[in-house]
C-alpha cells in the first residue's frame, strides 16, 4: 500500500492509535495533517513525520465543534489542495458508569466527541471529495458499538454504535461520487496511558477471563489498528462500502 502524494487528513492524531496511522501514512508518502486538541503533542507528532522526510502539517482543533472541524479541513485545503482520506478517529471517554449513575454531561460529551465530531468532519469534506470524484473516509468505531463496553461505558457503546449506523449511510450517500466509506471498530488496543490505567484497574481475575475470551490470546496494538485503516484507505479496498472491519483479535465476530 502506496500513498505517495495523497493527502490525509487524521483527527486525534495527537496520541494513541490516531498517532500510529498518522505516522504509518507519512512511511507510505502521504502527506498528513495531524489534529488533535493539544498543540504541543501535535508538534511532537509533525516533528517525528519530518524528521524521518515525510511532509504533515498540525492543525489543532475541536473537531466535535462545527467551525472548528470547518477549519481543519480548510487548513487541509490551504496547505496541500486537496483531500485524498480523512481518518475519522477522535473520541475517548469519562470513564465507566452504569447507565443509572451516568451524568447527562458525560454522556453528551461523549457522544459529542465520538459520533458528531464524524459527522461534523465528513461533512465538512464533502464539497472537496465530490469534486474530486475520488476519496476515501475511514471511520474509527470500536467493539464497544458491536456488543458492549468493558471499559468506557453506555454512552461511549451508543456512540461507537452509531459510528458504524453513520458509517454505512454515508456510504449509501457517497458511493455514487467514487467515495469509499468504511470504519475499523477495535477491541480493547494498547493506545496509551489512559487505557492502560483503565486496564490496570481491573482485578487480575477479571483480566485473565477476559483474554481468554479472546483467540489470539493478548490485547491489541496501535499498529495493528493502524494496518486495517490504511488497508481500507487503499485501492485494495475499492469495492469495499459501508463495511466495518473488525480488529479485535477475534473476541467478538459477526
Amino acid at each position: 500500500m502506496q500513498f505517495k502524494d495523497k493527502v490525509v487528513i487524521v483527527t486525534g492524531a495527537s496520541s494513541g492509535i490516531g498517532r500510529e496511522v498518522a505516522l504509518a501514512f507519512s512511511r507510505k508518502g502521504a502527506r498528513v495533517v495531524v489534529n488533535g486538541r493539544d498543540r504541543d503533542r501535535i508538534d511532537a507528532v509533525v516533528t517525528e513525520i519530518r524528521a524521518n522526510g515525510n511532509v504533515a502539517v498540525g492543525v489543532p482543533a475541536n473537531v466535535s465543534k462545527k467551525n472548528d472541524a470547518a477549519g481543519l479541513v480548510e487548513s487541509a485545503l490551504d496547505a496541500f489542495g486537496q483531500i485524498d482520506v480523512l481518518v475519522n478517529n477522535a473520541g475517548g471517554s469519562r470513564g465507566s458508569r452504569s447507565v443509572a449513575d451516568l451524568l447527562e454531561d458525560d454522556w453528551d460529551q461523549v457522544v459529542a466527541d465520538n459520533l458528531k465530531s464524524v459527522f461534523l468532519c465528513s461533512q465538512a469534506a464533502l464539497p472537496a471529495l465530490k469534486r474530486q470524484k475520488s476519496g476515501k473516509i475511514v471511520n474509527v468505531a470500536s467493539q464497544a458499538g458491536r456488543a458492549q463496553s468493558v471499559l468506557a461505558g453506555p454512552h461511549y457503546a451508543a456512540a461507537k454504535a452509531g459510528v458504524i449506523g453513520f458509517t454505512k449511510q454515508l456510504a449509501k450517500e457517497l458511493a455514487e461520487f467514487g467515495i469509499n466509506v468504511n470504519a475499523v471498530a477495535p477491541g480493547i488496543v494498547r493506545s496509551g496511558p489512559r487505557v492502560e490505567a483503565m486496564w490496570d484497574s481491573f482485578s487480575p481475575e477479571f483480566q485473565a477471563r477476559f483474554i481468554s475470551d479472546i483467540p489470539l490470546g493478548r490485547l491489541g496494538e496501535n499498529h495493528e489498528v493502524a494496518s486495517a485503516v490504511l488497508f481500507l484507505a487503499s485501492d485494495g479496498a475499492s469495492y469495499l462500502v459501508g463495511a466495518t472491519l473488525d480488529v479485535n483479535g477475534g473476541r467478538w465476530m459477526i
